[in-house]
């Protein structure tokens, strides 16, 4: 392999296609390995950590899109050039929304257009990773020297205020969780807390609301994690459509999801998970050709008690969502 070769994952079902273009990027100097389906594109990825990945998005098993979320979601500066045809260009702009680096358009009428996306793609990931590192050996020099740059006031505010707009980034970062757009459980605990504070201080209600998904292991065992994902996704959607700015919602573990209602009581808390649990439930997926499955919550109201503790807050919310699970799932429970 030479300095300027790569290891390239090639994905399309056309067989013809793989051969031409594998040999044509071979010559010039590249290591590349092909996949003529999705499970076979996600196996290969997963062994040889490609340096470039070109997928086609019409595949016969997998979704193309779900595949480059896939790799996106676990590596960033995997670079990604989409395969679409002619009369797919709104794939095409989901997959760039999704993280797709550049397309081509099929038939390939001239390969040197081929080459020329290449390349591009591979100098924009030196240049990532080129400011990865200099991002990484730039914080390690800012914290060996802000101990000596304190004594100097200007120069210390600049390093202040970059360390600032770094830990803002971070924090943001640390504080969702990617596949669902809503808040992780970290900031749950923090954020619960303040909500406490603020209701016993005016003396409003606070609800919450917890729900997991029924037999959601089942769903993954049978269609894969790649659609229990579409799951989560589109739950963390149906959520964040149905609760008001003021209100909250959080991821709280695997399947298990919690919502914090400032100034509600626990009936108008209940009519907010019923419109989840409706509007969810209503929700097609669509995990294999020709399979329709409808997917269900079970969902816990509670309401806060002034004195308790959080965590019997919780706890009670908790308990009423298994009181749902025994009542036969699909169900809220408020009490």
């Amino acid at each position: 392999m030479t300095s300027h070769s790569a290891r390239i994952l090639l994905v399309d079902d056309e067989l013809t296609l793989l051969e031409l273009l594998g040999d044509y990027l071979r010559d010039r100097g590249h290591d590349v390995v092909t996949a003529e389906n999705g499970a076979g594109a996600l196996d290969l990825y997963n062994t040889e950590l490609p340096d470039l990945v070109l997928l086609d998005l019409k595949l016969p098993d997998v979704s193309g899109l779900d595949i480059l979320r896939h790799i996106t979601s676990r590596d960033e500066e995997t670079a990604m050039i989409v395969i679409s045809g002619v009369g797919s260009l709104d794939d095409v702009i989901e997959a760039l929304r999704r993280g797709a680096w550049d397309f081509l358009v099929k038939p390939f009428i001239n390969l040197e257009l081929v080459m020329h996306a290449v390349e591009k793609a591979l100098e924009k990931r030196r240049l990532r990773q080129e400011n990865r590192l200099y991002r990484e050996h730039l914080e390690e020099e800012v914290q060996r020297r802000t101990q000596e740059l304190r004594q100097e006031i200007l120069t210390r505010k600049r390093i202040e205020d970059d360390l600032r707009r770094s830990e803002m980034r971070y924090r943001e970062l640390s504080l969702t969780d990617e596949l669902t757009g809503l808040y992780n459980a970290r900031h749950f605990f923090r954020q619960v807390q303040a909500e406490v504070e603020r209701a016993m201080r005016y003396d409003s209600p606070l609800s919450l609301c917890v729900l997991d998904i029924d037999h959601f292991k089942e769903y993954n065992d049978s269609y894969g994690h790649l659609c229990g994902d579409s799951v989560l996704s589109e739950l963390g959607r149906v959520i964040q459509k149905l609760i008001r700015d003021s209100d909250s919602a959080y991821r709280y573990g695997g399947e298990e999801f919690i919502i914090v209602l400032p100034a509600t009581n626990r009936e108008e808390a209940a009519r907010v998970a019923e419109r989840i649990r409706c509007s969810f439930h209503e929700h097609a997926f669509f995990p294999r050709p020709g399979t329709e499955a409808h997917v269900t919550i079970s969902l816990g109201v509670t309401s806060y008690v002034p004195g308790e503790s959080i965590s019997d807050f919780v706890d009670r919310a908790d308990q009423n969502m298994y009181a749902a699970k025994k009542c036969g799932r699909n169900t809220t429970v408020c009490r």
